[in-house]
């Protein structure tokens, strides 16, 4: 049914963009053409009416959403942390408690025997923390759903951070460090980064020498700083009872104490550009572009329009202009892209992507600059809006296509501040955004003069100098600092 419908989308999208260039429609068209007459009709269940809510004494917040066409459950769970409440001094703290937490298992079953347990049972158990928060993920038939929700009680709640779990983790990292200079893709995404946001943990490059210092009470000091009740939201789909299976998290979970202690300030993020040509030097035959500038907040009530102007400009794939102009046009890159993060909690980030053959690197980057320009100075026309929402609506549908990703989206809602009711006016934000919203956005946010323009290859076989988008700072690419 997915591959359909994606199927469906790609003919509107060809026959489209053929009838606008000869101005007929083809047999292919026409019959699409009756096939999207329709509106895009979709129902996602409501918080209080089909997803049950419920807070615990202790303050965990659940999510319940009863799907029994299956005889299996799934547990999501969303922590309040991760790597941006890490300092400098034990920078990776985060994700090493957030893998030890699970291959390590807890202080009454190791985690090798949690592994067989669960290979027997056909379930999954998993933890990670990433930059905002961290999850515990509970996968297993309805049969199982008791002794698997010990089992992931027990890890919240128990995790043991053995000595060796923790080495190996440490060594695998150590590892990646080692060959953070292999890929070039790696390379520039590191700089990206690091350029736009500095020392702060949204920019931060990950070094052994923070990392080969953590202990095991260390894990320890942060789980029991985050992992508390109160800074945890539950969400279960699948075959259960609501009833049976609010009591059964109220034996496992329900003693668990609450905590008094407010969670560390977060680093805001320097709204500075930082505009300017930052070469990274390597001996290779095709250029890795990264072009870049600070973005939007994910309350910024345009981002709708925002959204749809990216998808034009460059998040569209195979319709997009960058797209069409250096890879269609021009032939100068297999893959052109940009992305406009618009579900950051501080400002997000404005990107264009591309690698190019080292002798098309000043000509790739100058179309793609063109782009940026022309979109704010000349706007859209009313296929590409057209185009560019239906796409972007039609997606929202396989983000609701089973039940665990139903509470996971709605779940996050909350996490992320969003109103609870967010999607029943989500299609309707789409469907107001006129041509000149998105001239009008493409002007406010597309920043040409504080584009970082983040290129590593070798500037030897380019084919012009880049220092027309501004002053060239040339970097050596040093060793990572391994002992």
């Amino acid at each position: 049914m997915k591959k359909a419908t994606l199927f469906v989308v790609f003919l509107l999208l060809v026959t489209g963009a053929w009838c606008e260039e000869t101005g007929r429609k083809s047999p292919g068209s026409k019959t699409i053409a009756r096939l999207s007459e329709g509106k895009l009709d979709l129902t996602i269940p409501e918080v209080g009416v089909d997803v049950k809510r419920v807070t615990l004494d202790n303050g965990i917040i659940v999510y319940l959403y009863e799907d029994h066409r299956l005889p299996m459950v799934n547990v999501s769970s969303i922590i309040r942390c991760g790597s941006i409440y890490d300092d400098d001094v034990k920078d990776g703290l985060s994700g090493l408690v957030g893998t030890v937490m699970r291959t390590g298992g807890t202080k009454n079953i190791s985690g090798d025997s949690l592994n067989m347990l669960m290979e027997y049972m056909g379930g999954s158990l998993e933890t990670s923390i990433g930059t905002e928060s961290g999850s515990a993920s509970l996968s297993v038939l309805s049969k199982d759903l008791d002794r698997g929700l010990g089992l992931y009680a027990d890890l919240l709640r128990n995790p043991a951070f053995p000595q060796d779990k923790l080495d190996l983790a440490k060594t695998e990292i150590k590892n990646r460090i080692k060959r953070r200079n292999d890929d070039p893709a790696t390379i520039t995404n590191r700089y990206v980064y690091h350029t736009l946001y500095g020392e702060h943990p949204y920019g931060r490059v990950l070094e052994w020498a923070t990392i080969k210092g953590i202990t095991p009470v260390d894990l320890v000091t942060y789980h029991q700083r985050f992992f508390v009740p109160n800074n945890l939201l539950i969400g279960v789909s699948g075959d259960f009872s609501s009833d049976e299976l609010v009591a059964k998290l109220k034996q496992y979970l329900g003693d668990w104490p609450r905590s008094s202690e407010p969670l560390p300030a977060i680093q805001e993020v320097a709204a500075a550009p930082h505009p300017g040509v930052f070469l990274i030097k390597k001996d290779i035959n095709q250029t890795n572009l990264g072009i870049a500038h600070l973005g939007i907040k994910r309350d910024n009530p345009d981002r709708f329009a925002i959204n749809i102007m990216n998808y034009i400009l460059g998040g569209g794939s195979f319709t997009s202009r960058l797209t069409s102009r250096v890879r269609s046009d021009e032939g100068l890159a297999y893959h052109v892209s940009s992305s406009f993060d618009i579900g950051s909690r501080d400002y997000g980030m404005f990107r264009a992507s591309c690698q190019t053959k080292a002798a098309s690197t000043y000509k790739a980057t100058r179309i793609i600059v063109d782009e940026i320009e022309r979109i704010a100075r000349e706007g859209v026309n009313e296929q590409e809006l057209t185009e560019a929402r239906e796409s972007l609506m039609n997606r929202l549908v396989f983000n609701f296509d089973n039940a665990g990703k139903i509470v996971r989206n709605l779940m996050a809602l909350e996490f992320d501040g969003y109103p609870l009711d967010y999607y029943k006016t989500y299609f309707d934000n789409y469907r107001k955004v006129t041509r000149a919203d998105v001239q009008m956005v493409a002007g406010k946010y597309l920043k040409p003069g504080e584009l970082s323009f983040i290129v590593v290859g070798n500037p030897a076989t380019f084919d012009k100098s880049l220092d027309e988008f501004g002053p060239v700072t040339t970097i050596e690419l040093a060793p990572p600092s391994i002992d």
